[in-house]
């Protein structure tokens, strides 16, 4: 972080990480660079030390704005913003920026951070970038009113499911998300929503099917005709009240949709589907229709496939209630491959440049117009020539074993 930072802050500074030597912030480096013996190699790297110390600060900068956070917690955080980079597979200044966003959203710094590397993960899960893995997670955390303590929770689950029945998790992500706020206006927790998304999807094959099939079916369960008619949405088919449509689903299958017997509180829609569908192969084909028209409009078909299958949405639930853990096990899967490697490299390349700008040994030296001029001769000025900084790093990742 340069001073950029601690100028933009009227009441205090921002304290800055700091390290004994300049050989100390070389060394962060020495995993990354493990094996780099040639001159050319690291010195385009050392061109990058503005240009990257830049993108930490401007990130920083935003956070300070957002969070309204002390000088004191930003410095925490930034340390603890380093770690995770490495941890996760990240550039320091992307996940800085995440976390950023959150806070926009009224979030705290600890929950920001814990969210911000969630979607990091969930970038992993689905192979979607940070941006839209990110744009994504927000949309479904706001539309089902999700804590954020819960947000690791439905990251398990969407990447148990995806494993058990052999879907994309970003699809059953994506259907999720759009029909986020009907699972919320019918009730439904969080568990029962992606067992009724990837239950679904494993019959349907298509996430967008998926989504319209539950918009659809909480409209006319949970909604009145009135409000579908407002909304311009089909309603033929549908009954005038939950009164009534209580009394046809009793009558078919001899399950009661209500949660009392008062008739007040519907249960919520997985429980409705799942007690439907078990009786669902007892109804005669003409009862089938009646009850499709009633209950989904003109997704009446596609509500079939699922209440002839319901047994998808059954196993879906029995896998979300067992997927602790799932999500860290995508992410060692990610940590096997190269690109987390070189995710790490930018981490640990930024932690270096920021120890510089943040040290002040920069200015003077860096013109940040014209982006390079004259970094590499001050950099190797201050710790030695090339060669001895690229056997130096070599050496020290040689004896650590961990090139």
């Amino acid at each position: 972080m340069d001073d950029s930072l601690k100028e933009s802050q009227s009441n205090s500074e921002i304290p800055t990480e700091s390290s004994d030597d300049l050989l100390k912030a070389a060394k962060m480096l020495s995993k990354g660079f493990s094996g780099i013996s040639k001159f050319f190699g690291l010195q385009e790297y050392l061109k990058k030390i503005p240009e990257e110390a830049v993108k930490v600060d401007a990130a920083m900068t935003q956070l300070s704005q957002s969070s309204g956070a002390s000088a004191s917690e930003l410095s925490a955080y930034f340390e603890q913003a380093a770690d995770s980079a490495q941890k996760y597979g990240i550039s320091i200044s992307d996940l800085i920026g995440i976390t950023a966003e959150w806070s926009r959203m009224g979030y705290g710094l600890p929950d920001a951070k814990a969210l911000a590397e969630a979607a990091t993960l969930y970038s992993h899960i689905t192979g979607m970038d940070i941006g839209a893995s990110n744009e994504a997670l927000v949309s479904t955390v706001q539309g089902l009113r999700l804590e954020a303590g819960e947000v690791r929770q439905l990251l398990d689950m969407l990447s148990k499911a995806g494993n058990d029945f052999s879907l994309d998790p970003a699809g059953i992500g994506k259907a999720l998300q759009e029909s986020a706020a009907s699972f919320r206006a019918a009730n439904t927790e969080l568990s029962q929503s992606v067992a009724l998304t990837a239950g679904a999807d494993s019959i349907l094959q298509d996430p967008s099917a998926v989504a319209d099939l539950w918009n659809a079916v909480e409209a006319h369960i949970y909604g009145t005709r009135q409000e579908l008619e407002a909304a311009e949405t089909e309603t033929g088919g549908m009954l005038e009240s939950t009164a009534q449509l209580r009394d046809l689903v009793q009558e078919l299958t001899g399950f009661d949709i209500m949660a009392g017997t008062d008739g007040t509180q519907l249960k919520d829609l997985y429980s409705i589907i799942v007690g439907i569908g078990n009786e669902w192969q007892n109804l005669s084909a003409s009862e089938q229709d009646g009850l499709l028209d009633a209950l989904a409009g003109s997704q009446r078909d596609t509500l079939g496939s699922v209440l002839n299958n319901v047994s998808a949405i059954e196993n879906a639930y029995q896998s979300t209630e067992n997927a602790s853990g799932s999500a860290l096990q995508a992410q060692e899967e990610y940590e096997q491959g190269i690109q987390y490697s070189l995710d790490r490299l930018k981490a640990s390349f930024q932690q270096f440049a920021d120890t510089l700008a943040g040290d002040g040994l920069l200015k003077g030296v860096v013109d940040l117009g014209n982006g390079t001029v004259n970094v590499l001769d001050f950099v190797t000025d201050k710790l030695g020539s090339i060669g001895t900084i690229g056997t130096t790093i070599g050496a020290v990742a040689g004896a650590k074993n961990l090139g």
